[in-house]
């Protein structure tokens, strides 16, 4: 678990992706951020980390990969994104 009150700056700054990415032993490369908001999808572009935007709260918010509802993934959704 990483807040914004760990780290220097908060979101759209990439500074709480890059730690929990640091702390958990994992390239920013890696990494895929799950965003429902516009500053944290930002942020995950800055961190050099891909991103799956969820529309619930901005329905034009865009990301690498885009869903209305999480539960309206494939269940191999990150299966299949990851083996790229």
């Amino acid at each position: 678990v990483m807040s914004a009150d760990q780290v220097a700056h908060g979101k759209p700054h990439p500074d709480v992706f890059l730690a929990a990415a640091r702390d958990a032993g994992v390239s920013p490369a890696r990494c895929i951020v799950i965003e429902d908001a516009p500053a944290g999808i930002e942020a995950a572009r800055r961190a050099g980390m891909r991103s799956l935007a969820v529309r619930t709260t901005h329905p034009r918010l865009e990301g690498d990969w885009t869903a209305t509802t999480l539960d309206l993934l494939p269940r191999d959704f990150f299966d299949h994104i990851f083996n790229d």
